[in-house]
């Protein structure tokens, strides 16, 4: 059974422009810039970078004035979206609702991706209508599984809060995307069972299952039949409440890595951490080596500019940058278009 793929790939052919620019040796800025508002967070997730930081002195946290001025320049670069998520959790942030807010008035798509925890009925209309979407990781299916992977036993809060956003969208009659999304581990595969009976009929727009990038047992455990059968019954279930099942391909992917001739994903999506870093890539949070400059200490278009940023652009590509590519998806699509088979006949569609 294969599950409909979470694909982002695609979604690079909206920006047709961007792709060109690139095409004819341009260096055009990213669509998307992930942002982390704080470090801080109130969950000690099992998969989490920043676990065994928290609690230990003042977590890093964007300067509230010095994020107002990058988002400026964001939109001036032409970035089109943003996703405020972590480092920690986003919400925890002492100027969350300000910031979203003057995002929004940008001109700029919002993503959010949030524990849920830290979601309150009074600020639900707010988050709804500055929102494109929210994603709520949620990995657990009961409270026990849930208080296993996320330290913390808020299962039955984050599911009231889903609920009571769900409904505060559908009475607005808005259009914001809520997702759940699960990473599946050994600990949490069965809670999938009685997931459903805490969900009601259309309460969101899809979950997302997705694999564990740090296991080494070549996808055995998630290609199981065991484990198979268990998503196959949840999908019907999810059927029945009319909310999609999605997975997430780049963990199967990897495999690829050797096929682009460089890191096209840099030009679609990149991040600032906590810290005011703007790093080549989001999966180089922690890795000084694709530290591009900082939001502190210079403008973003310097940064972007910068002999740093178009050095690691000349060299890095998937299979030399040593960090594991969730954007490798990204990637094979933009070569594919680049450099097409040359007995494809690229000019007869259909």
């Amino acid at each position: 059974m294969k599950l409909e793929n979470f694909n982002f790939s695609k979604k690079i052919f909206y920006h047709t422009d961007k792709i060109q620019s690139l095409k004819s040796g341009g260096r055009p800025f990213p669509v998307t810039m992930e942002i982390d508002l704080t470090n801080n967070c109130n969950h000690r997730c099992s998969f989490c970078f920043y676990a065994d930081k928290i609690g230990r002195g003042k977590m890093p946290t964007l300067d509230k004035n010095i994020l107002k001025k990058t988002i400026e320049d964001l939109k001036k670069l032409d970035a089109r979206g943003i996703s405020f998520t972590g480092g920690g959790e986003p919400m925890l942030h002492p100027d969350f609702y300000e910031i979203i807010k003057f995002t929004k008035n940008q001109g700029l798509d919002i993503g959010l991706i949030t524990n849920g925890s830290a979601i309150v009925e009074s600020k639900m209309i707010n988050l709804l209508e500055n929102l494109t979407w929210i994603r709520i990781s949620m990995a657990g299916g009961d409270s026990n599984s849930y208080q296993k992977v996320q330290g913390v036993d808020q299962f039955e809060k984050v599911i009231i809060n889903i609920n009571n956003l769900s409904k505060a969208k559908n009475n607005l009659k808005l259009n914001t995307n809520i997702g759940i999304r699960i990473l599946i581990t050994k600990d949490n595969l069965i809670s999938l069972e009685t997931l459903p009976k805490h969900l009601n009929y259309k309460l969101v727009n899809y979950i997302q299952l997705a694999p564990d990038q740090f296991t080494n047992d070549n996808g055995q455990f998630w290609n199981s039949e065991s484990t198979q059968k268990i998503f196959k019954d949840f999908e019907n279930n999810m059927k029945n409440l009319s909310i999609n099942v999605l997975t997430t391909n780049y963990v199967w992917s990897q495999k690829n890595l050797s096929i682009p001739r460089k890191c096209y994903a840099h030009y679609f999506k990149t991040a600032i951490t906590a810290e005011g870093d703007l790093i080549f890539c989001q999966n180089a949070r922690g890795e000084n080596k694709f530290i591009i400059g900082n939001i502190y200490k210079d403008k973003l278009i310097n940064i972007w500019n910068s002999k740093n940023n178009k050095s690691i652009e000349e060299w890095v590509k998937p299979s030399n940058c040593g960090l594991y590519c969730k954007h490798i998806d990204i990637n094979l699509a933009v070569e594919e278009n680049f450099y097409p088979d040359f007995d494809m006949s690229k000019n007869f569609v259909g």
